[in-house]
């Protein structure tokens, strides 16, 4: 289980086998390939986030989409992409994630 006040970015809908870059500051904080959402939870993925992490988050999804947000200490994200590749970064649900 994932504490609801630990720093992550959690992936959502929309992602089918996609190659995902996380960047903090333009510095790369993961990277994963075939990143599929799975539909019965919601997500594709918690992405674990450095102790106090803030300022300039992005995320790549491939040659796709590219999302951008500023990240404050102690705050969850989430990014989803439409069924036509948009791609939305923005406050997380509450919640513990398994």
């Amino acid at each position: 289980m994932t504490d609801a006040g630990a720093p992550a970015l959690e992936l959502g809908t929309g992602f089918t086998g996609d190659e995902v870059t996380v960047l903090l500051d333009g510095r790369e904080v993961w990277h994963g390939g075939a990143v599929s959402t799975d539909y019965s939870v919601g997500l594709a993925g918690l992405v674990p986030l450095p102790d106090g992490a803030a300022g300039a988050l992005e995320v790549r999804v491939g040659t796709r989409a590219i999302g951008t947000a500023t990240l404050i200490a102690g705050e969850r994200l989430r990014v989803d992409l439409d069924p036509a590749g948009a791609i939305t970064v923005g406050p997380a649900p509450e919640g513990p994630w398994y």
